[in-house]
């Protein structure tokens, strides 16, 4: 209706022919990886796809004394431990307070059945006859190529003991592929406008892009366009392929009359001046699909921002300042997908947003913005938006019941491989010197002990999808303890918070693991080995599912711009274009360290300061353009991450390198927790020189992370003629090694990437 009241006052107008334009281009976009590497996020280049890695809690590792070493004990509010920890409870000399956490007796390697862990492992026991750990065909264990594996697995090699096991996982090093190229993708497009009225235009850009990467290498390549929010469209005007995707990045029709501007359509918002950041510019979320960000840095963000179906309306009043808003319907940030070459976010999570998006779907996003230029070297600038917040804050989510073709354990259920264990124990020890139980089942013993029995109300609070109850499930190839704990370090998570979320938050595992085994809050390294060694002995390889939630916020900037002059037109200080832009979002979102639904919430600040001049140094050459710029952030790297999550530490910090036994440091509270960053803080400086036939362009970007870290971006470009055009760049990106900079989570990417362009 909106178009055709535009149409219906466009018609009071002079009516002309209609002034069409046709132009286009055809693309070669192709990246060489100059790493040595692959994205050790990605299934095909993770490190410990061959490895056999051991368990640090099992008796046969070091000298043995982690395994007998007294971790925490899980006391519940009425004073209750865990089933399998009641004779060692009863044992104190004063009975426990009613959710006391100082209570340790919990031997380390009580339940670590076997002393190593690899890929395939589940399938491999299952492949040996493994009857599970009471032969009623539940926790089947962990098998690997040398024999090592659970002890309960008839076919076990009791010689492997904990000792770092030889040879390789030949079924996981099938996983590794290798591939020279990041990109070597194909992009056509296609502009149309019309100049319908003298008031009234029209515009279309139609997209196509195809991704040819697969073709050049080996290993698992991840569903490179799909995403679950509009049926698989990533954006609403899309149609695509596991390789291709055509869309629609925008089609709108204008209207103006005098001082009053009309947008309706798709289309995107860019309000903001920085080069590289993203201060005021938090209309659009960003597509990062095709080439992340490492694009060449003068294009900013033109092709990433994901356009919306909008409504902007302009008016410029008689002092010329301009009043701008919009309207735009929500259309979240498209993150790389997982086992592409730019993923950021480990294989061995499932990300599945479904529920999430259609809570968010059809809401509307809105805005102004105000620009008060006071004389021609002055323009202040005032912004409001009220938005979702597109980046999304990330969880766990529950998991399905089925996985892989496997049935959930971890499942609440008829599957739920710790209630199948107390229905078919026989009695006894469990483990040798362990508790003592009498018959089975021990449903019986979980009653008379007033424990809860397997929980029947599931989702406590979170959206449900298969009412499973936790956020793992079995999968064969899920990562290794030491895995599990690298990966999650390595995304700016905390791995002893992450695991203590996926059982204490979720009702079916924190059942099994705290009212079952026993097992007290993971606050230490000796804790989180226990519980997740124990685990990989018992259920095997497992993943873990995540989601992602679109919370609103505001956003409150202001801006401001200032043109020196000086009386020499030729001075350097001429005519610098000074910009200076700050933005609060006060009670923002961010993502949990433990991926908890409980969220980090804070008050955040980013500012930015730009310099840009044109300057010619030579009448031989047109005029240099530069410029410099210096961002601030409060509470988030570039990113969106909380800083909180900066600098983790390696749990083999806390491994003693010459016994094998645990560190002091081991059993001392969040000594393993992130250590963080109080803020944040980049350095930018770019320049473009063209050459004095316009044929020719170099240039030159450099970013700093103060914390540690840089990227440098050289580039030329080649127009003999208005129809061709070669780009020929690298990306130069380093770390500190730290964890504690942004350019440590991209130094996978160094590469050089060449376009060759076809302008019609």
């Amino acid at each position: 209706m909106a178009v055709v009241g535009l149409l219906c006052m466009a018609s009071t107008a002079e009516v002309a022919a209609i002034d069409w334009n046709v132009s286009g281009l055809v693309r070669e976009e192709i990246a060489y990886s100059m790493s040595g590497r692959d994205n050790e996020l990605n299934l095909r280049g993770n490190v410990f796809n061959d490895r056999i890695t051991p368990h640090y809690t099992h008796a046969g590792w070091g000298s043995g004394a982690n395994s007998g070493a007294l971790t925490s004990t899980y006391i519940d509010e009425q004073g209750r431990p865990g089933l399998f920890q009641q004779a060692g409870v009863a044992a104190l000399p004063v009975a426990p307070r009613p959710g006391q956490t100082n209570i340790s007796t919990v031997a380390a390697g009580a339940y670590t059945f076997s002393p190593v862990n690899c890929r395939h492992g589940h399938l491999e026991a299952r492949s040996a006859g493994s009857r599970g750990l009471v032969g009623d065909g539940a926790m089947l264990g962990v098998l690997c190529p040398n024999g090592g594996g659970s002890s309960f697995i008839p076919t076990a090699n009791a010689a492997v003991r904990g000792a770092r096991a030889a040879g390789i996982s030949a079924q996981g090093a099938a996983l590794d592929g290798d591939n020279p190229f990041n990109m070597f993708n194909t992009r056509a497009e296609l502009d149309v406008s019309a100049s319908l009225t003298s008031s009234l235009a029209a515009f279309v850009k139609v997209r196509v892009y195809a991704d040819g990467t697969s073709a050049f290498g080996d290993g698992h390549n991840g569903d490179l366009f799909g995403n679950p929010y509009w049926g698989r469209r990533s954006t609403l005007t899309e149609f695509n392929t596991r390789n291709a995707v055509l869309d629609l990045p925008a089609l709108y029709i204008d209207y103006h009359d005098g001082p009053l501007w009309v947008r309706l359509g798709n289309q995107t918002i860019a309000w903001g001046e920085a080069y590289f950041f993203r201060v005021m510019d938090v209309v659009n979320g960003l597509d990062l699909r095709r080439h992340l960000t490492l694009g060449p840095g003068g294009e900013e963000f033109k092709d990433q921002r994901v356009a919306s179906p909008s409504l902007r309306v302009s008016y410029t009043f008689d002092n010329d300042w301009e009043l701008d808003s919009f309207a735009a319907l929500f259309s979240p940030t498209v993150v790389p997908p997982q086992d592409s070459a730019y993923n950021l976010i480990a294989s061995s999570t499932s990300l599945n947003e479904s529920d999430e998006f259609d809570e968010a779907r059809n809401t509307l996003n809105f805005g102004l913005r105000l620009s008060m230029p006071f004389n021609e070297h002055f323009t202040l600038m005032a912004m409001y938006t009220n938005r979702r917040n597109p980046d999304g804050v990330f969880r766990y989510a529950e998991a399905p019941t089925f996985n892989a073709g496997l049935a959930n354990g971890f499942c609440a259920g008829a599957h739920n491989e710790t209630n199948s264990l107390l229905s078919h124990y026989p009695g006894g020890a469990l483990t040798p010197g362990g508790t003592t139980f009498p018959a089975g089942p021990l449903q019986g013993a979980m009653a008379a002990a007033g424990l809860d029995a397997m929980p029947r109300l599931l989702g406590h609070g979170s959206r449900t999808l298969d009412h499973c109850g936790s956020a793992l499930a079995p999968d064969p190839y899920a990562p290794s303890s030491t895995e599990f704990w690298h990966l999650l370090a390595r995304s700016r998570l905390d791995p002893m918070k992450a695991l203590r979320t996926a059982v204490d938050e979720w009702p079916a595992t924190k059942w099994s693991a705290r009212e079952v085994f026993g097992f007290g809050r993971e606050h230490n390294v000796a804790d989180a080995l226990r519980t997740i060694e124990s685990f990989h002995s018992l259920f095997g390889g497992f993943r873990a599912y995540a989601t992602r939630e679109f919370k609103r916020e505001q956003v409150f900037a202001l801006g401001a711009n200032y043109i020196t002059h000086s009386d020499d037109p030729g001075s350097f200080f001429d005519s610098i274009i000074i910009r200076g832009e700050v933005a609060v979002t006060p009670h923002k979102k961010f993502t949990d360290l433990g991926l908890s639904r409980h969220f980090i919430e804070h008050n955040e600040i980013v500012s930015a300061l730009i310099l840009e001049k044109f300057h010619r140094f030579s009448d031989a050459f047109p005029a240099t353009y530069m410029v410099a710029q210096w961002m601030h952030r409060e509470e988030s790297d570039l990113f969106g991450r909380h800083l909180s999550g900066t600098e983790s530490v390696d749990f083999n910090h806390f491994i003693d390198k010459t016994t094998g036994d645990f560190k002091p440091e081991a059993f001392v509270e969040d000594a393993a927790a992130p250590r963080g960053s109080s803020s944040a803080n980049y350095v930018v400086f770019a320049f473009q020189q063209p050459t004095s036939s316009l044929i020719w362009r170099f240039d030159l970007a450099l970013m700093v992370d103060v914390e540690g870290g840089y990227l440098v971006q050289p580039g030329i470009r080649y127009r003999p003629s208005d129809a061709w055009q070669w780009d020929l760049y690298a990306n130069i990106i380093e770390g500190d090694g730290r964890n504690d900079s942004v350019m440590d989570s991209l130094d996978f990417a160094d590469e050089m990437f060449a376009r060759l362009s076809y302008f019609f």
